[in-house]
């Protein structure tokens, strides 16, 4: 069996530890790449080094649903990380931590990981002798995607059929990197900009963008103009969840029934 699956598998003990059902194995391409970039540039952070958050990676390496990023890191004054049965044990041992021991990280590792809204996981470690890097992306797959989305001549649109989840809310975030973000302990989408509504129809205290094409019930069928300038937008569907199952989140209740089902990232120029 391979590390990653053991890992999976390991994650799933602790969830089902914790009344929550398990995730399936989801190779998104993600977790690889950052744990990697970590390991290359010794910088254990949820962004990089011009200050792009793990959403932006999500979305270019061609994966389009909701995902959140949790990451560990240990090291050694000695050789100590020689072989995969070493590493393995390591990063067994930062997953129970983010459950078990999360008090200095808010316990904002232990609610993304253990959260059911999350139906597939892809985890990685890379590592030479004295570091290791560990990376958890968390993802909620709920849609089959017909068109899936895309940004093209100011203009975005997509169109899915949804599973289980009942569809919300659309939401814009904006956020212009900066190499300072690397010190945060943290990450978020930025600041809400707008929300997307058919027409007649209108957020209270946030600027509202006006759908050329609005279905959101079965079916995520929605258009949109979208004004883009340099930074990162990042576009949101929310949705609620119906199956009803009884979690304990430490800290973001908010968390309880409800579910990001894209969290999609676009660079701006």
């Amino acid at each position: 069996m391979s590390i990653t699956r053991s890992l999976v598998d390991y994650l799933n003990k602790l969830r089902r530890e914790n009344g929550v059902p398990p995730v399936n194995y989801a190779n998104t391409g993600t977790a690889n790449l950052r744990v990697n970039y970590m390991l290359k540039e010794r910088l254990f952070s949820h962004y990089d080094r011009d200050g792009r958050p793990p959403t932006y990676y999500f979305t270019s390496t061609g994966n389009y649903y909701g995902a959140e990023e949790s990451i560990g890191f240990t090291s050694s004054n000695l050789p100590y990380f020689k072989d995969g049965v070493v590493a393995l044990k390591s990063a067994k041992q930062l997953i129970y931590n983010m459950v078990y021991k999360d008090e200095d990280s808010d316990w904002g590792h232990r609610d993304s990981v253990l959260d059911p809204c999350f139906n597939y996981a892809d985890v990685s470690i890379a590592w030479d002798e004295r570091y290791l890097f560990l990376d958890i992306i968390m993802v909620a797959d709920w849609i089959n995607w017909e068109n899936s989305p895309k940004y093209t001549n100011g203009i975005f649109s997509m169109k899915g059929k949804v599973n289980v989840m009942i569809p919300d809310k659309v939401l814009i975030f904006y956020d212009e990197p900066s190499p300072s973000y690397t010190q945060r302990r943290s990450y978020d989408y930025g600041k809400l900009i707008a929300g997307v509504l058919p027409k007649d129809y209108y957020f209270e205290g946030v600027s509202t963008i006006t759908a050329s094409k609005w279905r959101m019930d079965g079916v995520i069928d929605v258009e949109f103009p979208l004004k883009i300038e340099k930074g990162i937008y990042t576009i949101v569907v929310t949705a609620k969840d119906p199956r009803g199952i009884t979690w304990s989140p430490k800290v973001q209740k908010s968390r309880i029934g409800m579910c990001n089902i894209l969290t999609y990232s676009i660079k701006g120029f």
